[in-house]
């Protein structure tokens, strides 16, 4: 008997819309949408007579995801899709058309369906860019690979600092502020999903000049470790030679890793948050940072030739930090202070 998903056509494979939709990651939902929404309809038969979708017809499918996932609303992706192919028969471009064509004192078009397949309801983030709806529609959908894929690019050109203060925090911010509805699975994916693209980024600069590297850390009781991934493809821009220890990082570890590798600046990260919250904007009220690490801390700035101690994270008081600290209150900032010289 032959597989109800997949058939063939003159030697060429032919998928149902189960199938084609697991070849993009959606539910079959998603596909039948964008069949009955705006045309984008499989075009070969079975031998049974079943409508099942070509090569082609996937083609078409993997762009629409493709501009919906940078942004575009789906209507206008699958207007563009149809036009590239030139290949919109009068019925498809009827179907196309009026997906967002409102008659005079008629109703509005029908909104798709927010509910449903992978990754749950779409993350909503107002009035963003269509670069952020394109993130967070990824996101929501689980899909780390695509989320991972337009980060790539956005740090290819648009450089670190631009994509995380216009891209990546305000849907981090979005996710941290709505957890509870969007769910710690799409925090998840999506933090490690950008942690990916900025471990991809830092491997293809140019390696760093010689010199005492620059350290980076979470306080001990801290475990987001994503602004240091972004802090150090910042630095690695810069060609600032560093060393990422990670989160969660002992005092005692932290000093002994410092005179090891002499390093020449520290930046330590702490957010100490209470229950599960964005790891860039905490909702909740933070403790000050006990007596004896900031002592340890100030021994640390206390060497021939000097070292720069930088903090970040709300959970830092600045009436509270040692003389020699500097507090940084934004991306750009940090890598300021610990990449002054860089060129």
């Amino acid at each position: 008997m032959p597989d109800a998903a997949y058939s063939t056509q003159d030697g060429k494979a032919l998928l149902s819309v189960g199938a084609a939709a697991g070849r993009l990651g959606v539910a079959p939902a998603t596909v039948r949408s964008w069949e009955r929404r705006y045309g984008l309809g499989p075009g070969g038969r079975s031998d049974g007579g079943h409508r099942r979708y070509t090569e082609a017809d996937l083609n078409r499918l993997l762009r629409m995801q493709e501009l919906v996932n940078r942004g575009q609303a789906p209507a206008v992706a699958a207007r563009m899709v149809l036009g590239e192919q030139g290949s919109c028969n009068p019925s498809t471009a009827r179907v196309a058309s009026t997906a967002t064509t409102r008659t005079p004192g008629g109703p509005g078009p029908r909104r798709p369906n927010r509910g449903g397949g992978p990754g749950g309801r779409v993350l909503a983030v107002p009035g963003a860019s269509p670069e952020v709806r394109g993130l967070a529609r990824a996101a929501s959908r689980l899909d780390a690979d695509a989320a991972s894929g337009q980060v790539g690019d956005l740090l290819v050109s648009r450089g670190v600092a631009r994509t995380w203060n216009e891209v990546l925090r305000p849907v981090l911010v979005s996710i941290g502020v709505r957890w509870i509805r969007a769910g710690v699975d799409v925090e998840h994916v999506l933090s490690e999903a950008i942690m990916d693209a900025l471990r991809s980024y830092r491997a293809f600069l140019p390696r760093p000049v010689p010199g005492r590297p620059v350290l980076l850390a979470c306080a001990p009781e801290e475990q987001h470790t994503l602004p240091l991934h972004a802090l150090a493809a910042g630095l690695a821009e810069r060609r600032t030679p560093l060393r990422l220890l990670g989160g969660r990082v002992p005092t005692a570890a932290l000093t002994t890793a410092v005179r090891r590798t002499d390093a020449g600046a520290i930046f330590l990260w702490r957010h100490c948050l209470e229950g599960h919250e964005s790891p860039v904007e905490p909702t909740v009220a933070t403790d000050p940072a006990e007596p004896d690490e900031l002592a340890e801390l100030a021994g640390l700035t206390r060497s021939r030739p000097a070292r720069r101690l930088v903090v970040g994270g709300l959970a830092w008081q600045q009436s509270a930090l040692p003389a020699a600290a500097r507090y940084a209150p934004d991306l750009d900032t940090a890598i300021q202070l610990l990449a002054p010289d860089s060129r």
